[in-house]
């Protein structure tokens, strides 16, 4: 059991007012019991109260062992699934996890209408936004790889590869170099399909003059980096090497305004004005960032509704862009982690602009 990581959300209960949490999340449960019973579509939660008592109500078909300091409640298909987790809540207010099914929340409430449930992700959520010296190694070895999967991707161009045949051996190359399950395929985009963020690869194949975006995330070792780069095939317009300048620019100047105390909003805000002032305003869809750990999308959100403001630890991508439809998309994306003085910045790759071939 991660007992500093448990100290963290208690203090964050306290704060945010709440006396009782219920944890689904698989990957919250990891972060604070180093591991997750893996329930599907039965029921495994932890439940927190503020007095730092700790009980898991555990399907017996997981074959789950709780860690020391958890007391464990198992139940057995068939069984009244809820019934010792109904008699453990306290009445009135049980934050609830953001992703627990509903049909278990719904019966709960029927169950006890002296509880009032209350979105109840935050102490865990705001735990998990500040990273741990262990995390940030993690993190740093998981920005290597991608680094390396980065190099290799570029490499692949010119091999007559359809957009979803490099994705699948991009995809291939970072499970020979020891990347965990993937939630979704590695993006490889060409040309006009670029102006969309995040177009599904496809049978596209590639020609001269096409941008190209390499946006390359996967697990190791439980933890994700998330890293874009745009290359150019062969030939590079005036007018595409002018949206790519205007990005790097932009992604650049956001990454030098991180550090504590500033607002995430004011760090999107740095970008969205770059890329206005250049005439692309309209082309920036997208948010600026997104915080990384465990999962490859989690808190803190850099964007213009953020109310998140930089603190040490905060690990999260810097990714403006610009997106003009039927023409040609820019993203450039690098992990940063809030330091004493700035931030670190973990996925090395060059950002000049690169034609390749």
């Amino acid at each position: 059991m991660k007992e500093a990581r448990i100290k963290k959300v208690l203090a964050n209960m306290k704060k945010q007012g709440l006396t009782q949490i219920i944890v689904s999340d698989d990957d919250a449960l990891v972060y604070l019991l180093g591991k997750t019973p893996g329930s599907a579509e039965r029921l495994g939660v932890l439940f927190i109260k503020e007095d730092g008592s700790l009980d898991m109500f555990v399907n017996s078909i997981c074959c789950f062992e709780a860690p020391e300091g958890v007391k464990l409640h198992l139940h057995q298909d068939g069984e009244d699934v809820l019934g010792e987790l109904v008699l453990h809540a306290d009445s009135g207010q049980l934050g609830i996890d953001k992703n627990w099914h509903a049909k278990w929340l719904v019966e709960l409430i029927q169950r006890r209408p002296d509880i009032k449930a209350v979105h109840g992700s935050g102490p865990v959520d705001d735990a998990r936004a500040i990273k741990d010296e262990e995390e940030k190694e993690l993190l740093r070895k998981a920005g290597e790889l991608d680094d390396k999967m980065l190099s290799f991707a570029v490499n692949q161009l010119g091999k007559g590869m359809t957009e979803a045949q490099l994705a699948k051996t991009i995809e291939d190359e970072f499970v020979k170099a020891g990347a965990g399950p993937m939630t979704e395929g590695q993006l490889a985009i060409y040309g006009a399909n670029c102006a969309q963020p995040h177009h599904d690869p496809d049978s596209t194949l590639l020609k001269e003059g096409d941008a190209v975006i390499f946006d390359l995330f996967a697990p190791l070792n439980g933890y994700w980096c998330d890293m874009t780069r745009t290359v150019f095939y062969k030939t590079v317009s005036e007018e595409h090497r002018k949206v790519y300048e205007t990005v790097k620019l932009a992604q650049q100047a956001a990454i030098d305004a991180v550090r504590p105390g500033v607002k995430l909003a004011d760090i999107d805000k740095v970008a969205r004005d770059i890329i206005t002032e250049a005439g692309y305003g309209e082309c920036f869809i997208t948010r600026t960032g997104h915080g990384c750990g465990l999962t490859v999308h989690e808190a803190p959100e850099c964007s213009f509704t953020s109310t998140d403001v930089c603190q040490v630890g905060m690990c999260f991508s810097i990714e403006p862009g610009i997106y003009i439809k039927d023409n040609v998309g820019v993203r450039i994306e690098d992990l940063v982690i809030v330091t004493e003085e700035g931030c670190e910045v973990l996925t090395k790759y060059p950002k000049n602009l690169i034609v390749v071939g």
